[in-house]
Parts: structure tokens; sequence; C-alpha cells
């Protein structure tokens, strides 16, 4: 396939913003953001923090479905201008927002594949704890949802493929290259 939607996704603090942003950068990809989004549709700036309970507020199950839908809507309206890749950055928790992906690059005569990033929970833990002091941060992923968001999340199963399961607790580049492999293995150049 000439064009490919990468859908960068896990739990909170794995890292996948890092990995979206640097593949993006290195491959010339515009990268949509949940929390971008999701903020934007609230009318809030990127870094305000909105600091709901767990599936509350912003991020009701109504109102995720329509931050994804709206990442869809924009992946597709990248992909109609003729953008050959596009990489959607979120939890993707659910299996039904997986498909739906599926179906939006189906659509659009795109490749879906999915890059399901994880790392060690002291990882994960040690990330979560140094955003909480960054103020600049567009995540509001934090330490006491992470075992909520654990419970809720539909692991990656065989209806996601291709499916690379990426590392995320370790060196960047090295992560980015195995990205880079999975995708050539693919025949994405």
């Amino acid at each position: 396939m000439d064009r490919v939607l990468v859908v960068i996704f896990g739990l909170m603090g794995v890292g996948k913003t890092t990995v979206a942003q640097a593949l993006g950068q290195a491959r010339g990809w515009p990268v949509i953001h949940s929390d971008t989004v999701r903020k934007a549709l609230a009318g809030l700036s990127p870094t305000t923090p909105a600091r709901y309970g767990f599936g509350q507020g912003i991020y009701s199950e109504d109102f995720s479905r329509r931050t994804y839908a709206e990442m869809r809507r924009q992946a597709r309206e990248l992909l109609a201008r003729g953008v050959s890749g596009v990489i959607l950055d979120g939890s993707y928790k659910s299996a039904r927002e997986r498909a739906q992906v599926r179906e939006l690059a189906r659509d659009q005569a795109a490749a879906a594949v999915f890059v399901y990033c994880q790392c060690p929970r002291e990882v994960v833990r040690a990330r979560l704890l140094k955003r909480q002091e960054n103020r600049r941060a567009i995540s509001d992923g934090r330490l006491e949802l992470l075992d909520l968001q654990a419970e809720d999340f539909e692991p990656p199963s065989e209806a996601d493929q291709p499916l690379l399961r990426l590392d995320t607790g370790g060196n960047l580049e090295q992560a980015l290259g195995e990205i880079k492999q999975f995708l050539e293995g693919l025949g994405i150049a």
C-alpha cells in the first residue's frame, strides 16, 4: 500500500506520544494526538489541566467517542489530500475504536497498522510522577488512574493486525528502528 494509518496505542505513560512524534518527524507524517483533539473539542488549550476522575468529564465514554471520531475525520481529510501516512496517537483502549480505524483505512485505500506500546510498570510510574510536575504537559494521565485504565483496556487481538508489540521502556532510537523494520516488512517504505 502506498498510504498508511499508523495507530500508536497503549496505556497512559508508556511513551505513545514520544514515539508518535519521533516517527512523524522521521517520516514527515502528520500526527493526530488524542489529548490535543480532546482538549480542542472541550474548548481548552492543550496544556490546560483537565483533572477529572476516571471516565468522567472530557474522559467520559461519550466524549471519548467524539474525540476518536474527530481524529478519524482529520485523518480522512489528510489522506484525501494525498498525505501518504498519518499517525494516530491515543490509548485506543477498545477493540471497537481500533476496528473503526481499520474501516477508515479500507475506505481510503490505505493500510492500517498498529503499534502497541508497553513498558515495565516502574517506568510508567516514574513517567507519570514526572509528568505531574510538568506544567506544560498535555496529557492528564495520572498515577491514580493507571490501574483503572488497565482494567478497562481491551488488549490487542488477532483483529489488530498487522501489529507490532513495542517495548518503549528504553532507547527511543531503538524503538524507532523496530518500527522502521516493521513497516518495511509490510512493504511500507
